[in-house]
Parts: C-alpha cells; sequence; structure tokens
C-alpha cells in the first residue's frame, strides 16, 4: 500500500524498478507470465487513476454543494432570526402587536 501511494501521490506513475516489482510480484503469486503481467499491472494502475480522478471529482463536487448548502441554512437562520426578533419585539409585520389580556 506504501508503494501506490508514494507512486501516484501529485498524479505520478510509478518508477521504473517499482513497476517491475511488482511485476515480479504478480508473477510470482498468479503464475502468469512476464507480458500477461505487465499488461495487468498497466490495467491496475490505468484504472487506480482513473477511479481516484472520479472519486477527487466528486469530492469537490460535494464540498461545492455542502458549502453552498450551509450559506443557504445561513440566510434563512438570519431570515429567521429577523421575524423572530419583530415578532418578540412586537412589531412583526410592521404592525404593533398588543398582547391580550388572559
Amino acid at each position: 500500500m506504501r508503494l501506490w501511494a508514494a507512486g501516484f501521490r501529485d498524479n505520478q506513475d510509478l518508477s521504473a524498478g517499482d513497476k517491475a516489482y511488482v511485476t515480479r510480484l504478480v508473477m510470482v503469486r498468479t503464475g502468469m507470465n512476464q507480458a500477461d503481467a505487465e499488461k495487468r499491472v498497466n490495467d491496475v494502475i490505468v484504472e487506480a487513476k482513473t477511479a481516484a480522478d472520479t472519486a477527487r471529482k466528486g469530492a469537490a463536487k460535494l464540498s461545492f454543494w455542502l458549502t453552498a448548502a450551509m450559506l443557504f441554512g445561513a440566510f434563512a437562520a438570519s431570515l429567521a432570526a429577523v421575524e423572530g426578533g419583530s415578532l418578540r419585539d412586537g412589531t412583526w409585520n410592521d404592525r404593533t402587536l398588543t398582547p391580550r389580556a388572559i
């Protein structure tokens, strides 16, 4: 995992030595020949970069919409505070409100 995390940092590719190491590891664990192992490693690298890019775009959209929702909520809360303050002070809707006798 450290190899993958360090290799894909800043949208870089795995170094030649790291890619050869991973290819050898795939060859040993799966019994594939070198060409098939290299193809599998390259396919996984492409899939990982695509997934990371998709996740990055999704996170950017989510953060934008969360920010917009929080701004909308703050605006709604300020309007409610103004209305509530006017109701408390008895000046709601530009009318003077007088309390009823109980």
